[in-house]
């Protein structure tokens, strides 16, 4: 069964995606964006499962391009 655990996602974001990873993604629910780059590069592979994993999107799902957008980078081959 392959792994979808990623080694190293900050290096597969593009630059404007790097920035504030210390600041709130979701801001209805406080969480961080360094907390939903690493959901995802532990394997989570949809907004559903970021959700699970961290509460980012619970709340009026403003964020939820931008985990979208996580998604994308950080799972692209």
């Amino acid at each position: 069964m392959k792994s979808n655990r990623v080694n190293n996602p900050l290096e597969k974001l593009p630059e404007i995606l790097k920035r504030n990873i210390d600041k709130n993604l979701c801001v209805c629910n406080e969480v961080i964006k360094m907390d939903v780059i690493n959901a995802i590069a532990n394997g989570a592979t949809t907004v559903e499962e970021v959700r699970n994993r961290t509460y980012a999107t619970g709340g009026n799902g403003c964020c939820t391009r931008q985990v979208e957008r996580l998604i994308e980078c950080i799972h692209s081959t």
